[in-house]
């Protein structure tokens, strides 16, 4: 009597193909799934900050009547942080605590040292005294893009990988009905992303494009 079966060669064979299949498919899905998971991060955080600001228009707390204000920039920013639990709260002189190395906020110029302290000028942290930051109780990373301008950075997973902006790191400012960026409170309507457009090559807040800081909020 004969028993049917697959010959070692036939499953070898079986296996390979099966591992070549996963090898071509599976970093498609898992470029999928981690991009599903930045674009819902990005939608919760620019909800939550709308949600502040919208309830602070709603009760005057604004004064800003010029793009470089410090006092302003310290009360918007108090105004944020008093909205969240807070994980750090790391002032403007301790912030590499809260801000972890990665893309710069500023194309490198804003960096926690220079290049003859060895630091990477491209890719350092912001620097001491030049920005307010905190994590909130979810691990969320808030900074100001320099203390007297209406600009909020926000890293969607704190010190976690990518560290990229249009990936997890996110920015934030007022605007107008028309979505004009203004730097007045009396013009305040609303808080969009300071880019009101994707980026599909490389700047300063765009090291690894594409950045789809528009069509993420609208897909």
């Amino acid at each position: 009597m004969r028993i049917k079966a697959f010959t070692m060669a036939e499953v070898l064979i079986t296996i390979g193909i099966i591992g070549i299949v996963a090898a071509m498919t599976l970093p498609g899905l898992i470029n999928n799934y981690q991009e599903r998971q930045f674009k819902t991060a990005y939608k919760k955080v620019y909800s939550e900050i709308s949600q502040v600001f919208q309830e602070a228009l709603l009760n005057q707390e604004f004064t800003r009547t010029e793009q470089f204000s410090i006092n302003a920039t310290t009360e918007e920013f108090n105004i944020l942080k008093s909205k969240f639990k807070l994980l750090l709260d790391c002032g403007k002189e301790d912030i590499e605590r809260c801000w972890k190395k990665g893309d710069t906020i500023c194309g490198g110029a804003c960096t926690s040292g220079n290049s003859s302290d060895g630091i990477d000028m491209d890719n350092g942290a912001p620097r001491e005294g030049q920005a307010y930051c905190f994590i909130d109780g979810s691990g969320q990373s808030w900074c100001t893009y320099y203390y007297s301008e209406n600009i909020f950075l926000v890293d969607t997973n704190g010190h976690s990988n990518p560290n990229r902006f249009g990936r997890d790191r996110w920015i934030f400012t007022f605007a107008d009905i028309n979505n004009n960026r203004v730097n007045n409170f009396s013009n305040y309507k609303k808080v969009v992303p300071y880019y009101n457009r994707d980026l599909l090559t490389q700047s300063p807040f765009c090291k690894h494009p594409p950045c789809y800081y528009q069509s993420w909020l609208l897909k």
